[in-house]
């Protein structure tokens, strides 16, 4: 069995928009064998580069057609060169990370088994996720509080805001993180995302909040790549940080970790792949960090890869959920996966990633 050929599709925004906050558009990649079995993968996008990156796609075939499906270390070797040597090695590592999913999931399809089993097996049979509660403009603390308790009602016990962006003061936030405590009740966690774009001069009083509201840790009050700034924050706030979110390669995960500079590191999935994400959560383990799976896609593909990529980990925490996109990959997908009691969603038994595609 050989890999003949090469689909990429691209799913506009207005799919995947609802009342609460636009779309966001995906890039999803099928491989196909001479004997017809097929794969699916995700890409990451950023804004207004989908054409690009799915050229980006087609350029990185050569290294997996004619290949057997179980090419994937080969693969990810052979394309770290493109990569590492490209100006936009962002935009190749995110097509390379979506042909990666692409292949393990026609692998487990070719042996009938889900992709965890593949790896070695899971080291846990429940995943934690939480709610991602972003907009793209701005939200009263009332607004962002009602959108959280929502999600808690159908049965999350986590959730993530961004209580400091769109020019609110101090106060603001503080008085939006108080709306969300008071509607979610004591025992849900809230994490707090602060986009880099935290002013250092505001620390004390934004940690201190954070604290009083027993928020479990902050995003990005820096740069991912102000790696001493990360880590000067890390060491004033006594509060765990995590970063990464844009980070592909693991040389820079590593400086994250030399400088001490998160708690918690949270690669992409779409854009660091399953092998990239298990090579990063070793660097991590091996420096006393966690790994927080990030999601940038839509519910069915990269939802899917995550968990796959979850299962395996050791030092494992939680990943990203969109539940606003739900609705809308549904009509061209399915992942049918529900939230237990512990809003932990159970690994799949499915062969490959577990999702099914309508062409």
């Amino acid at each position: 069995m050989k890999i003949k050929t090469l689909k990429t599709y691209i799913v506009p925004p207005d799919v995947t928009a609802t009342p609460w906050c636009r779309g966001k558009a995906s890039l999803l990649i099928k491989l196909e064998t001479d004997e017809g079995m097929y794969g699916w993968g995700e890409a990451h996008i950023f804004a207004g580069r989908e054409q690009a990156i799915a050229q980006e796609v087609h350029k990185l075939f050569h290294y997996v057609n004619g290949k057997d499906p179980f090419c994937v270390n080969h693969f990810r070797t052979t394309a770290q060169n493109d990569i590492l040597e490209s100006r936009i090695g962002i935009e190749v590592s995110a097509a390379a990370a979506g042909l990666e999913i692409a292949l393990w999931d026609l692998a487990g399809k070719a042996l009938d088994a889900p992709i965890h089993k593949l790896l070695g097996g899971p080291c846990r049979e429940r995943i934690g996720v939480y709610a991602n509660c972003w907009s793209h403009e701005p939200r009263t603390a009332h607004q962002i509080a009602s959108f959280a308790a929502t999600h808690v009602e159908s049965g999350f016990r986590s959730v993530k805001v961004y209580p400091f962006l769109y020019d609110n003061t101090v106060e603001n936030g503080i008085e939006c993180l108080h709306a969300v405590r008071d509607a979610v009740g004591p025992d849900v966690s809230i994490f707090v995302d602060m986009w880099s774009r935290m002013n250092q001069k505001d620390l004390p009083r934004i940690a201190d909040a954070l604290h009083a509201f027993k928020v479990p840790w902050f995003e990005d009050p820096a740069s991912e790549t102000e790696v001493e700034t990360l880590a000067s924050i890390r060491s004033q706030s006594n509060l765990p940080v995590v970063s990464g979110e844009t980070l592909y390669s693991k040389q820079a995960f590593l400086r994250l970790l030399q400088h001490k500079a998160a708690d918690i590191l949270n690669p992409d999935i779409s854009l660091c792949g399953i092998l990239g994400i298990r090579e990063i959560a070793a660097l991590a383990e091996a420096h006393s960090t966690s790994v927080s799976v990030h999601n940038n896609n839509t519910m069915t593909i990269g939802l899917a890869a995550s968990m796959q990529a979850a299962a395996i980990i050791p030092n494992f925490t939680m990943v990203e959920h969109f539940p606003r996109f739900v609705e809308g990959s549904n009509t061209f997908s399915s992942f049918p996966v529900e939230l237990d009691s512990d809003g932990c969603i159970p690994i799949t038994r499915e062969p490959g990633l577990g999702v099914s595609v309508n062409e």
